[in-house]
């Protein structure tokens, strides 16, 4: 009996031995590169050249708004994206797009405007891409190709949309995050 407990460890091994001869061993290579896709981006008023996060639409007469979708106002801005140390280009990357986000939501394919004491309602705030095609909340703009050495300026406009019949007035002020894809 203890011959044979012996006898199966022994023919496992034997077993797992015979296995291993016909083991092949191999390479596999791996090839990436990891990069900082922190890009500085600024805003600037195309009218005076001055750089901020505040672009300013004016005051809108609500009797302009004549029914859902009638825009009103405007205010064209640039995002300039300047390749440097931290951002660099090549050749592989030279499209960007640019998806923008509302901050206060219920503006549907627009920005909702803040909701403060007295705001404005029936009324959002839409932003078109240098093609004049609206930009929709989380979607993504046109393609805008960068210079892989110089700033690129990629072209939006601002600018009301009614988003009711009637457009009661009112502050009329959004906040819209921002994400440029470069690729």
């Amino acid at each position: 009996m203890k011959t044979s407990l012996f006898a199966l460890p022994l023919g496992l091994a034997l077993g797992l031995a015979a296995t291993s001869a016909f083991a092949v061993d191999g390479t596999i290579n791996f090839s990436g590169k990891i990069t900082s896709a922190t890009c500085p981006i600024e805003i600037v008023n195309p009218e005076s050249g001055a750089v901020g996060n505040l672009v300013t639409l004016g005051a809108v007469d609500a009797g302009d708004f004549r029914g859902v979708g009638t825009e009103g106002g405007g205010r064209g801005f640039q995002m300039r994206l300047t390749p440097d140390t931290t951002c660099v280009m090549d050749d592989q990357k030279l499209n960007a797009t640019v998806t923008f986000t509302s901050v206060q939501g219920g503006g549907g394919d627009h920005y909702g405007i803040k909701p403060v004491a007295g705001a404005a309602q029936g009324v959002a705030v839409a932003i078109k891409d240098n093609t004049n095609t609206l930009v929709k909340n989380g979607t993504a703009s046109a393609v805008y190709p960068l210079s892989e050495n110089d700033p690129t300026l990629m072209y939006f406009t601002a600018l009301y949309i009614a988003t009711a019949a009637t457009v009661a007035p009112g502050p009329a002020d959004a906040d819209v995050n921002f994400r440029v894809d470069i690729n």
